[in-house]
């Protein structure tokens, strides 16, 4: 990459404002359709394992087909004794099948016993909101919302909690919940089919988890470290989902595994994926796809014992999850801190309501908006760390204070031209700065952002 030239600040006007001295207004578009810790979903195990449904069902061996039966001679009477038909087995037995071949594949054995409990559509739905209701308190709601609102990852007006719930209800195929060490399985149909029995398995591996690795001390439900959250949230459903995986070879019939990749492709399943906002669907997703590859790389080098040592030192950022050697070589995320004064540079009754840390995977999405995915990608990738503020002033204004760190200038350099990009196609009123041979972006959305902007570069 060149070397980095003088970067003067970059101010991002609405598109509809009039152009003035400082604009850098570039056409933007949407290309594609957790960020924050108050993201109800992230600290449970409640999220869709739909797409990890596919990933387990991809890979099945052929089944064996058996050689012919010889036909016998005219002259010789055989008898052929009637096929016994199996016994259907209770619910119960199932899960006690499943319980054995899951401790058996990740070598871990429960503590105590957790009855499954069957559901259906309507208590999930009833569940899914209480739970969601316990899990958040109003304020921090608020905080969410206009954080994501401010940043341009949900449309002015969004209601967080609506958004979560309908997702959820039409993805979500099970949970663990640690806390009340309770463990359901979602039937639709009524029955216990390949779908709800791959379900099974995946949140006993979570009861597992729960029971022998301790999943209270990765501490997910911390309010202001959203990035580490999801990072270790992605050990732990990517764990989940290889030993699914594993169960599902090993144990599924064709016909259950056709009813596995029929509850993946349920139209209302998919429409609810496909509805949710970019941000939503891809930290939903996220803990599931590149988890498994995190832990699969975990996998090839030592095992699920490589994985065990991963809950004692877990990831401390998704850039550690995508960039495995990063984790690997224990490369920490800088501690960013912002100025200790920064509310009192807007005036008098403004405070700061919330602070966060978006990590590269946010970042990435948030690019992705308007870029494409390689440009949004590239663009992410050298981030070293960052800390957001949400700040609060009269007459309900809100602005978002961002400064961000990255590996080299040159990194820092392209991520400047690309947060400029999107916040012009976002339509933010906006400024981004970074001084010339400098590792360090700020970026000031919302009420007073120049005059935040300033206070951010010093």
């Amino acid at each position: 990459m060149p070397g980095v030239q003088t970067q003067p600040a970059k101010r991002l006007r609405n598109a509809n404002a009039p152009e003035g001295p400082g604009d850098d207004r570039l056409p933007g578009r949407y290309d594609r359709d957790q960020m924050l810790s108050d993201l109800p979903s992230r600290s449970r195990f409640a999220l869709a394992i739909a797409l990890a449904f596919i990933v387990g069902a991809c890979g099945v061996n052929t089944p064996t087909v058996a050689p012919p039966t010889l036909a016998p001679t005219p002259f010789t009477t055989v008898a052929v004794p009637p096929s016994p038909t199996p016994i259907p087995k209770s619910a119960a037995e199932q899960y006690a099948d499943i319980r054995a071949q899951v401790e058996q594949i990740r070598g871990l054995q429960p503590t105590s016993a957790v009855n499954p409990v069957t559901i259906d559509q309507a208590q999930l739905t009833a569940n899914l909101g209480t739970e969601f209701d316990a899990s958040n308190t109003p304020a921090d709601l608020k905080n969410a919302e206009d954080e994501l609102i401010t940043l341009g990852l949900l449309p002015k007006g969004s209601s967080l909690r609506s958004l979560t719930l309908d997702l959820e209800a039409g993805q979500v195929a099970g949970y663990y919940s640690p806390d009340k060490k309770q463990l359901f399985v979602v039937s639709r149909s009524g029955g216990l089919g390949g779908a709800e029995l791959t379900t099974y398995a995946h949140e006993f591996t979570h009861q597992l988890q729960d029971q022998r690795l301790d999943l209270s001390g990765l501490d997910l439900n911390v309010h202001d470290q959203g990035d580490r959250s999801l990072a270790r949230l992605s050990l732990v459903e990517g764990d989940a989902v290889s030993v699914q995986s594993t169960w599902m070879t090993d144990n599924l019939s064709p016909q259950q595994l056709g009813q596995v990749m029929s509850a993946a492709m349920d139209p209302a399943a998919l429409k609810a994926l496909t509805d949710a906002p970019r941000y939503l669907r891809e930290t939903a997703l996220f803990p599931y796809n590149d988890g498994l590859a995190f832990v699969s790389g975990l996998i090839a080098q030592g095992g699920y014992a490589a994985v065990n040592a991963a809950f004692k030192d877990p990831p401390q950022s998704t850039e550690q999850i995508l960039h495995p050697d990063k984790y690997l070589h224990r490369e920490a995320p800088i501690v960013v801190k912002l100025p200790a004064k920064l509310a009192a540079t807007l005036g008098a009754g403004w405070s700061v309501a919330a602070q966060d840390t978006l990590g590269e995977e946010v970042i990435r999405i948030w690019l992705e908006q308007v870029l494409s995915t390689p440009e949004a990608a590239v663009a992410a990738a050298g981030w070293g760390g960052d800390r957001l503020a949400l700040l609060r002033g009269p007459n309900g204004a809100v602005a978002i204070a961002l400064r961000t760190e990255w590996d080299t200038p040159a990194d820092a350099a392209e991520f400047l031209a690309a947060a400029v990009k999107t916040g012009t196609g976002l339509g933010l009123d906006a400024s981004a700065e970074s001084a010339a041979g400098s590792s360090v972006v700020t970026i000031a959305i919302g009420d007073g952002s120049a005059v935040l902007a300033a206070a951010l570069a010093k």
